[in-house]
Order: structure tokens, then C-alpha cells, then sequence
């Protein structure tokens, strides 16, 4: 089946097959995209296997919790060295498949997830994905199967959206999801799309770049992206006030989350999944607002921003954490626990749920959440919150994503 190949590389399949596979997936549709669109890609294409390779030699190296693991390393090496190739064919016109090299990209963000990198590499596979998919999408629409398309937009868009929290919304303005990526994200929504990263809740995700960008307005007018000199009473830099455009913004993002209902089809566990991502979204909105507003201590906006968390609670409470679709909840978890400076016993839930959640998937990312967590909780209630979360990666050097 696999001339050239040694029986380790049939290993690693099989671990791909029986274990990766699952826990990319958040099982929310009986049918794994992992297995059933990636695989046949795998059979067809040197590059893909290698990628599968890569991304299952990852996933159980850290699961084996090994730090050397040469093995994965010489895997990685070998599909970085086969996929950079790629491209530069490609770029070069000369004969290439935008299809393998834009579900390839996807894939590589994937093992940096599954191994737990944090140098933010994925952001370069993700930038990749970006132009090769744009690429991808304005060839002929009938080359590439209507499953496999619906699945690598729901899979950029959902890397795409969840990474965008550990950029700084100071400094950057995000380029991450396009209109033309945006709106056939919001294709797949016509057909009520349940799909295995963004469960019921793809609505959701597509809010996250306005939400983004209507929190850097907000800090445009704290004066916090645009140097000291205010404070050393040069007149010129005084910060601007909000417009009425960005409180009708607001107000319209609030109400579309609060009206957001999940699928009334999907299980319990999708459901349960849909209304934590919703409070988590409201948290991010909430918090969105920065230092541009005083607010009274006990007013009526921390009171929004502490029910929030109780809901949000409460409804990871009634999930157990060692069923599928937790691989799909670092990032609620990490919006909501990025607001929890004060409460122990809060903080304690999260710990305890998210090494459950490493022991049970293995994956990277979720033991660097709570390593991030961990410095959020060392940090002044002021200072946390999940605009913060950019802050202390720039401070502790971890550049992680939350996909």
C-alpha cells in the first residue's frame, strides 16, 4: 500500500486512524472529516501523507509526554521541507495542487496544536492557508468535491477566528478572514452546518473578527496604542471618544449573540458546547469596552461580566470534561478563565477540568492554556481579561493559539 514507507510509518498510520483522527475532531457529527476527507487526500499525495504522519508522530510524542522525541522531529522536519517546496512550486506556477498545499497548511496548523508549540508558528501556516485557499477558491468551483470545501472553510475559518485573541488588537489590524472568506463561511450557515471544530456555533466565530476590530476602536481611544506623549501633556495626542457608530455596533454584537440559539438537532453535548462558546462571546464583548468608560464597582456592566461567567461555569459544569467536544473549548475556557484573577475556587475548576482534558486527548495546546491561565491568575484583576491574554504571551513568550 505504501511502497517506500517502513513499518513505523504503518504505526504512526494506525495511530493516526485510531486515536488522532478522534480527538481533532469534536464529534459532533457521526461522520469524522479527518478520517473520511483527509485519508483518501493521503493515498493520493506524498505531501499529505507526510503531514498525517507528522501530525500523528506529534500528537503521540506528547501524549507519551516525551520532550526529545526524534521521531516526531524527523517527521516534522521532512513534511516542513515537502510543504515549503510545495508552495514555492506553486508560487512559481510551476504544476502543484492548491488543493493538497491549502488542506496541507491547515493540517500543519493542527500538529503545532497537537505538539503544544509556543512560537506561534501556526500563525505562519495559518497566513499561508489564508492566500492558498483565496487561490483555491477562485479556480473552478467543480474541482474540488462540495465536502471537502465545506470542510477546509469551516476548518480556516475556525483556526482563523479562535487565533485571532493572541493578537495584539493594538498593533494589529487582523487580515485573518477576508469578506470573501467570510461570506462563504455564511454560506455554509444557510444550511444550518454542523460541522466537527465549529460544532453549531460557526455564527458565533464569524462575530469574533468584529468583535476584534470594534475592541481595537476602543483602545485607539484609550490613547494606548499610540505612545507616551499624552502623558507628558503634549495636547496633540489626546484620545478620541467613542462614536456613536461603535455604540451601535456594540449594542448590535450584543444582541446577536444574546439571540443566538443552538441547533435545536444536535446532542446534548453540541448544545451544551454552543452555550458556553455563547457566554464566552459576551464576556469577549464585554470586556471589549477596556478602560474607554469608567464603570462603578458594583454597576450594571460588571454585573453582566459576572453573570457571564456563572453561566459559563455552569454550563462547562454539565459537561464532562473528558467527552469529545472539549477539543474544541480552549478557547471559551480561556476567555473565561482569563477573568478569573479572584476566584480560586473558579480557577480551581478550570485546572482540574483542563488536565483532565490533557490526559484524555494528549493535545499540546490544552496543557498551554492552563500553563497561560496560570499566568493570567498571578496577574491584577485590572490587567486580566481575555484582551490581556495578547499581554502576558508577550510577556512569558508564549505564543500559542487556541485551535
Amino acid at each position: 500500500m505504501l511502497p517506500g514507507y517502513s513499518p513505523e510509518s504503518f504505526q504512526l498510520l494506525s495511530h493516526y486512524l485510531a486515536t488522532t483522527a478522534d480527538c481533532m475532531a469534536n464529534g459532533s457529527t457521526p461522520i469524522n472529516p479527518f478520517l473520511v476527507q483527509i485519508v483518501p487526500l493521503a493515498f493520493t499525495s506524498d505531501l499529505m501523507l507526510q503531514l498525517v504522519l507528522t501530525q500523528s508522530a506529534a500528537h503521540r510524542a506528547f501524549r507519551a509526554r516525551k520532550d526529545a522525541d526524534e521521531v516526531a522531529d524527523s517527521h516534522y522536519t521532512k513534511a516542513l521541507r515537502l510543504f515549503r517546496k510545495g508552495v514555492t512550486d506553486f508560487i512559481d506556477g510551476k504544476e502543484s495542487n492548491p488543493l493538497m498545499l491549502t488542506v496541507g497548511a491547515l493540517v500543519m496548523c493542527f500538529t503545532e496544536t497537537a505538539k503544544g508549540d509556543m512560537n506561534g508558528t501556526i500563525f505562519d501556516h495559518l497566513s499561508a492557508a489564508n492566500s492558498l485557499l483565496i487561490r483555491l477558491l477562485s479556480h473552478s468551483d467543480t474541482a474540488v468535491p462540495k465536502d471537502l470545501k465545506d470542510f477546509v472553510i469551516e476548518y480556516y475559518t475556525y483556526t482563523a477566528t479562535v487565533s485571532m485573541i493572541s493578537i495584539d488588537a493594538r498593533v494589529s489590524p487582523q487580515l485573518l478572514l477576508n469578506f470573501d472568506l467570510e461570506q462563504r463561511a455564511r454560506h455554509l450557515l444557510a444550511s444550518e452546518y454542523v460541522g466537527n471544530l465549529s460544532g453549531c456555533w460557526l455564527e458565533l466565530l464569524l462575530l469574533i473578527p468584529c468583535i476584534f476590530d470594534l475592541g481595537r476602536e476602543f483602545m485607539m481611544h484609550d490613547g494606548d496604542g499610540d505612545g507616551d506623549d499624552h502623558e507628558h501633556g503634549h495636547g496633540h495626542h489626546q484620545p478620541r471618544r467613542p462614536t456613536a457608530d461603535n455604540i451601535a455596533m456594540y449594542g448590535s454584537l450584543q444582541c446577536q449573540i444574546m439571540r443566538w440559539e443552538p441547533y435545536a438537532f444536535v446532542t446534548p453535548e453540541v448544545f451544551l458546547a454552543g452555550r458556553i462558546f455563547q457566554q464566552a462571546m459576551l464576556l469577549y464583548l464585554f470586556t471589549s469596552l477596556g478602560s474607554s468608560f469608567s464603570r462603578a464597582a458594583n454597576g450594571m456592566h460588571q454585573a453582566l461580566i459576572e453573570s457571564a461567567i456563572v453561566e459559563a461555569m455552569s454550563y462547562l459544569r454539565q459537561l464532562s470534561a473528558t467527552v469529545r467536544i472539549n477539543s474544541g473549548l480552549c478557547w471559551p475556557i480561556a476567555v473565561v478563565g482569563s477573568c478569573l484573577a479572584d476566584s480560586e475556587q473558579q480557577q480551581n475548576e478550570l485546572r482540574l477540568r483542563l488536565t483532565t482534558m490533557v490526559n484524555t486527548f494528549g493535545l499540546g495546546n490544552m496543557q498551554r492554556t492552563l500553563l497561560l491561565l496560570e499566568h493570567m491568575w498571578q496577574t491584577p484583576l485590572a490587567e486580566a481579561g481575555p484582551w490581556n491574554i495578547c499581554r502576558v504571551m508577550q510577556q512569558k513568550q508564549i505564543w500559542i493559539s487556541f485551535a
